[in-house]
């Protein structure tokens, strides 16, 4: 037995080495031809990897036909594929990453499948201070004012709804995955919500509660519109907090990712730091009422010691400078130690990244309710990440990954009141009770806390082996764990000194602690994959297959991954199908008991007695059998490479199910009746004399929401134009979004004495339909330094419709058993007329005419280090139109979604 295991590992070791051959070479500076230590140079999709010494030479076994990639931060990526493996020791120049070099990519490029990446430079000319705006130049993406003092999420290949109370644009957020250096960046602990998820929307057909901000924060005043809010629980992370400077690429995969990547159902943004020896530089840029401050460098400790990266970044908003109450701060700051060994095939990279941000809204000294508003967050990460590429094993690598996050979270909201009076109840268990008053004048003050602790450790093997036949693959094995948890002092704040939308009959706060009642969450991963590459003469075919089995707080699910694409001459032909799941938050699972106090007496005898008696009903809301949400996604496509240029076409259909929305359902308890006893100007007194049915509604986190995205994407180059040095890309992306909920919606019979007390309605569908096309024309002058940049959008068709016919299908009865309705009654506006809601819902927008964005971006590089960037949006002042019907009339307003005008300037010092 012991023999045959034995011939087995000889087998692969063969297999693995007959074919392949030493490639011994130096790397050096293009320009000043001085040797570069510290370049990865690796073999592309595989785990075999070396790094150059100090002298720039590096050794690495390759294949005929394999590609070798040679990156360090700051440089230029090089390529190099050996048809024939060379038997002379070779020579890679590589040049400084600056716009004085022809090859520098300045805009957003695709990559294998249909995966897109933006390189360093790119990243520098879109002078982006977060990394939202980075991922505003993927295509179906829209540009936006910049406005810091909202959260910012995304979404990608899916209609860009103008509310953020929109269920399918929530689970898409939440969908979305952020990694950074192979850490995923959570958003699962946080619990920022301060009615637990609970909708106080009494609209028969309102959207629920889970993706609306939760009644604390800057937009409680407002319309309900996604301007202005801060608090992003159940989304996913907050781009607002993630500098650029220290980046070195952002890769986005809108389609299928690999099994390596899971806890995510809608895209995947993968995020590299820069690492290694690099230059001081020094950089301050301002737009508006925004000023950004950066410091970085990359330091050579010693041969023995490596590399410490650090960055420091402060940034101050404000989204109208004409005023001082609301500003966003961002201070955030990273280490990174990576170190090698004498050998050059072990590194271990430690980061410690610390963020710190505040919004603040202090309306006090200009507002009558003397309002004050304040968001904090702080988080500490530290990450380590192994690797280990051995020399004479079975296997090529191994990688461990391991981090921790520990935040802090403070929302707080508090206001001036002059409508008090109300009768409040305290009590935390059923029964009734004598309630309090609130004052008559008081500060209102809503505030919660939470610390949320993030755990994620993953551990994987790469294994390459090419056959006799020459095929090569390239095997990926791994598993992986991740916790959640929040050990805060939860919502905070006393019943009596509450808005009075809390007082009175109906649902009702107490404080809730989450470190006493949340427990931590886990998840358990293993996934395997294989990437698989042939070259049939001039064709060359490739197959990523991968399966990952995810254990998401107890619920499995299986998800295969493909993807594969054929090259033959100058097309590309590529396809992928996948299946991948997001688990719930903790914040979705633990909503805490749900109050409801009903009013029973209020007694008042002005001078001498306030007597209100409340009678309490607690509900479990806790969703201990909420799923993981999953999502089907399916793609194919074609690019063309040309003389001038290439050109791609993608199509997909991608499928959300089991979405997370929320779900009203009817309660029947016994309410208490009273035998009230009067004592004069005494306080009376009173004692139950029995109790009658009382019907009102709670709410509970489901697993119904199904949402479908069906579009096309297209990306072209041109960089041989007939004027020399200008280069044209092209994007565009149309999208087709259907919502349902498949959930039920509930209306209070108008008629108390009815059978009937609730009819029951069925969802519907919401339909969104977008085309936008965009281009950038860069003007570069690489002697010169100088890039010109213009950067338009065009938005044709932005609609949305819906047909609510808002009749009952059933109703419930005074037992809350459901009865079905005949076709016959529900057509009958005479029947059932108590349950029914007067005329159809129906709402068909379309966009009036094609809107347009015209935006302009200058850069000097300059030879004594310093680099100059001027830009301004929407440069031609457009002022665009639309009519709005108001009042019976047709009034014209300026567009608000649209980019209004405003300069920006950023200067850079290197050294």
């Amino acid at each position: 037995m012991k023999s045959g295991k034995l011939f087995i590992v000889m087998f692969g070791l063969i297999s693995a080495s007959a074919f392949t051959q030493n490639i011994t070479g130096k790397v050096i500076d293009a320009e000043n031809k001085k040797p570069l230590s510290g370049v990865l140079v690796r073999i592309e999709n595989s785990g075999i990897w070396t790094l150059t010494s100090s002298n720039g030479d590096f050794n690495i076994k390759v294949n005929k036909g394999e590609t070798l990639e040679f990156r360090r931060a700051g440089l230029l990526e090089e390529k190099r594929t050996f048809e024939y493996v060379p038997e002379n020791s070779i020579t890679v120049l590589m040049e400084i990453v600056s716009t004085r070099i022809k090859e520098i990519s300045l805009t957003a490029k695709k990559k294998k499948y249909s995966e897109i990446e933006i390189k360093e430079e790119a990243l520098k000319s879109i002078q982006a201070f977060s990394l939202n705006e980075v991922l505003e130049q993927i295509p179906g993406q829209k540009l936006q004012n910049l406005n810091f003092n909202e959260f910012k999420p995304i979404v990608f290949r899916s209609t860009q709804p103008t509310r953020v109370s929109n269920d399918g644009f929530g689970n898409k957020s939440f969908g979305t995955s952020l990694v950074v250096d192979g850490v995923p960046i959570s958003n699962n602990e946080n619990m920022q919500s301060y009615l637990g998820n609970y909708s106080t929307n009494g609209a028969v057909f309102s959207e629920g509660s889970l993706f609306r901000p939760n009644d604390i924060g800057f937009g409680t005043s407002g319309t309900g519109d996604f301007n202005g809010y801060f608090s992003n629980t159940n989304y996913g992370a907050d781009l607002r907090d993630v500098a650029v400077e220290s980046i070195e690429s952002v890769e986005v995969v809108q389609g299928i990712p690999s099994a390596k990547y899971g806890d995510l159902t809608s895209g995947l943004v993968n995020v590299l730091r820069k690492n290694g020896e690099s230059p001081y530089r020094v950089y301050l840029a301002l737009r508006e009422g925004t000023q950004e401050y950066n410091l970085n460098k990359g330091f050579k400790l010693s041969d023995g010691l490596g590399y410490l990266n650090a960055n420091v970044n402060y940034l101050k908003s404000n989204s109208d400078p004409r005023t001082k109450f609301n500003v966003y701060e961002r201070v955030s700051g990273s280490l990174m130690w990576t170190v090698y060994n004498k050998n050059k095939n072990i590194s271990n990279m430690i980061s410690v990244d610390y963020t710190n941000n505040l919004d603040n809204a202090n309306f006090e000294e200009e507002d009558i309710e003397g309002r004050i508003i304040k968001n904090k967050t702080r988080n500490l990460r530290i990450s380590n990440n192994f690797n280990w590429r051995f020399k004479e094993s079975f296997f090529d690598n191994l990688n461990i990954i391991a981090s921790y996050t520990n935040g802090y979270q403070n929302s707080y909201d508090s206001k001036l009141l002059n409508s008090g009076g109300d009768i409040v109840g305290t009590s935390t268990t059923e029964g009734v009770f004598t309630g309090i008053y609130t004052p008559i004048n008081y500060r209102m003050e809503k505030e919660i806390e939470g610390k949320p602790l993030a755990l994620f450790v993953s551990a994987d093997l790469k294994k390459k082996i090419k056959t006799k036949s020459n095929w090569i693959h390239n095997f990926l094995i791994g598993t992986s764990m991740r916790s959640s948890d929040n050990k805060g002092a939860g919502r905070l704040g006393n019943p009596e000194t509450l808005e009075n939308n809390f007082a009175g009959t109906g649902t009702a706060f107490r404080p809730y602690n989450f470190g006493q009642n949340v427990r931590a969450e886990y998840q358990y991963s293993v996934y395997l994959e294989d990437n698989i590459n042939k070259a049939f003469g001039v064709n060359i075919f490739n197959l990523n297959a991968g399966l990952r089995v995810d254990n998401q707080f107890g619920s499995t699910v299986f998800q295969p991954r493909i993807n594969t694409f054929l090259i033959h001459k100058n097309f590309k032909f590529r396809g992928g199908f996948g299946i991948a799941s997001k688990a719930p938050s903790i914040n979705m699972i633990y909503t805490g008991p749900r109050y409801y106090d009903a009013v029973l007496a209020d007694l008042r005898l002005p001078g001498y007695y306030n007597l209100g008696v409340l009678q309490t009903f607690i509900d479990s809301s806790d969703n201990f059998n909420l799923k993981p949400s999953k999502s089907i996604r399916t793609e194919v496509g074609i690019d063309y490479k040309f003389g001038i240029g290439n050109v791609g076409i993608t199509a997909y259909h991608n499928k959300l199910y089991d979405g997370f929305t929320t779900e009203e359902f009817a309660v029947k308890r016994g309410l208490a009746e009273l035998d009230v006893q009067y004592n004069g100007n005494n306080l009376p007194t009173y004692t139950v004399s029995g109790y009658k049915d009382y019907y009102y509604l709670q709410n509970r986190n489901i697993n119904s929401l199904e949402s479908k995205d069906t579009g096309l994407e297209l990306m072209a180059s041109f960089w041989k134009l007939p004027i020399r040095n200008l280069s044209l890309d092209i994007n565009g992306s149309y999208i087709k979004t259907t919502n349902n909920a498949s959930k039920e919606k509930l209306n209070r019979s108008k008629v108390a004495t009815a059978n009937e007390v609730y009819g029951v309605y069925k969802w519907y569908d919401t339909h969104y339909e977008q085309l936008m096309l965009g281009g950038v024309l860069n003007y570069h002058l690489p002697k010169a330094g100088l890039v010109v940049s213009l950067r338009t959008q065009h938005f044709i068709i932005d609609n949305k419709s819906y047909n609510n016919p808002r009749l009952p299908y059933a109703y419930l009865d005074r037992d809350l058993n459901k009865v079905l309705l005949t076709e016959e009654q529900i057509n009958d506006p005479n029947q059932f007329a108590n349950i029914k809601l007067n005329g159809a819902d129906v709402n068909d927008e379309k966009a009036q005419r094609v809107f347009h964005n015209f935006n302009l971006r200058i850069t000097k590089d300059f030879l004594n280090g310093f680099k100059f960037s001027f830009y301004a949006n929407n440069f031609l002042d457009l002022k665009q139109t639309y009519f709005i019907m108001e009042n019976g009339k047709n009034v014209q307003k300026v567009k608000p979604d649209l980019l209004t005008l405003s300069f920006g300037a950023k200067i850079e010092y290197q050294f």
